[in-house]
């Protein structure tokens, strides 16, 4: 949720405050007034992210294109891996599994 930082809260009626018993009558009164001012405004980006959700659900969660060339790569004996490569995906994964 974002906030808006620019909103300024009415200020309560001087006027009110005479007819509930003037500016010393009690120090409740001014701060429920304040409280019924606060107001959240939904992001406009809220849409743009609903949007960009929608186009990433819509992408396949396996990329066949992907694994078909990997595959081919190590049918032909083309596809090689550094020591350094390994350690690397093996320590993300450790911490993504750490993480959840």
């Amino acid at each position: 949720m974002r906030i808006d930082l620019n909103a300024i809260p009415q200020a309560p009626d001087p006027d009110q405050s005479a007819k509930s018993g003037g500016p010393g009558a009690s120090a409740s009164s001014g701060s429920a007034s304040l409280g019924g001012a606060d107001t959240a405004k939904l992001s406009q980006d809220a849409g743009k992210v609903e949007e960009l959700a929608s186009q990433v659900n819509q992408l396949p969660e396996i990329r066949q294109d992907k694994v078909a060339a990997l595959q081919q790569a190590i049918k032909e004996g083309t596809y090689s891996v550094t020591a350094g490569q390994s350690a690397d995906a093996l320590m993300s994964a450790i911490e993504i599994r750490s993480a959840a």
